[in-house]
């Protein structure tokens, strides 16, 4: 069996194993009050533990070595910086994204903020911020695009991506998460470091920590109001024309100024790729590649269980 169809199998299983495991929690927490009244950072353990270990037992059972997984490569502090800024010149185009998909549905981001709100900022630092970082950069970027990328990189990289925002179990998500997971693993390339994705990864979950953090503070302390919750259904669902008309206007302005960020991200991107000596090789990576097929049945298989999940929450949404 090829390496791309044993991995595809592994997807199918951990996505299984993930639905599985979630619906069963959520029917025990139903039968069982008390477990329901769990540490967030419990559950935030568990979700990570089931994405984490069936592409260990993976490795183990294939005696394949996790560093082969785990591209590394030191990183200066150029590198390290310039990697921080380019994220932070990509995070306008996630708004973007991220507002146009919350036309549809509503904000799987928002349902973490409500989890991190009134936490210590240090474990939501280490649960919310390092360890997916670690954790999901590992498998995407790891097991998965360094298995892919042996075949061909431009679908390794969006196919590494897709499947990064199918995780996700959310339509929100999944769309600027697929968005990320292609900077990410364009990323790993340009420094030949899993650790670059890490430091991205973590960067964007601490900057989200800490406006968590930081904003209820400001509402407190200038007497405004706290933003309302998201609605089930999506803010369009919610909303008067002339609500949504202002939400489209802020829509195109934050695309003006994604756009602006987005081509500062490539000229830093190209910047990370000549401090690493690596630029000569990413003007030609895309060339090149066999002719070993990527997708196959048990992939199929767990993109469809992924995105039939995504469909039954819009429809719980719809009929709240």
């Amino acid at each position: 069996m090829s390496e791309n169809k044993s991995v595809n199998r592994l997807f199918l299983v951990s996505i299984v194993i993930y639905v599985g495991a979630s619906l069963g929690l959520s029917l025990l927490n139903l039968r069982f009050s008390v477990l329901a009244q769990m540490p967030v950072y419990v559950s935030i353990l568990i979700s990570q533990i089931l994405i984490f270990c069936p592409f260990f037992l993976y490795c183990k059972k294939k005696n394949i070595k996790i560093r082969e997984f785990i591209p590394y490569r030191k990183m200066n502090l150029a590198s390290i910086v310039l990697t921080v800024v380019c994220t932070y010149l990509m995070y306008p185009l996630i708004i973007v994204i991220n507002a146009i998909s919350m036309i549809f549905t509503t904000s799987g981001s928002a349902q973490v903020v409500d989890m991190m709100q009134g936490q210590n900022i240090v474990l939501n630092m280490m649960f919310m911020a390092l360890l997916p970082a670690c954790v999901e950069e590992f498998v995407f970027r790891g097991v998965l695009f360094q298995t892919y990328r042996k075949s061909r990189m431009l679908p390794a990289v969006l196919l590494s991506g897709f499947l990064f925002g199918c995780m996700h179990m959310n339509l929100n998500q999944f769309m600027y998460a697929f968005a990320l997971g292609v900077y990410l693993a364009l990323l790993v390339e340009a420094t030949g470091s899993i650790f670059s994705s890490m430091i991205a990864h973590f960067t964007l979950n601490a900057t989200s920590v800490v406006m968590t953090f930081l904003l209820p503070l400001v509402y407190e302390s200038s007497g405004l109001e706290q933003v309302p919750e998201v609605q089930a259904g999506g803010f369009a669902a919610n909303m008067q024309n002339g609500e949504l008309f202002v939400l489209l206007i802020g829509i195109a302005v934050w695309g003006v100024v994604a756009l602006g960020t987005t081509c500062g991200a490539v000229g830093i991107y190209i910047a990370i790729c000549k401090i690493n000596h690596r630029w000569e090789y990413v003007k030609h990576m895309f060339s090149g590649g066999t002719k070993a097929r990527m997708i196959t049945i048990p992939l199929i298989l767990g993109i469809v269980i992924a995105f039939g999940v995504m469909g039954m929450y819009i429809y719980m949404e719809r009929m709240v």
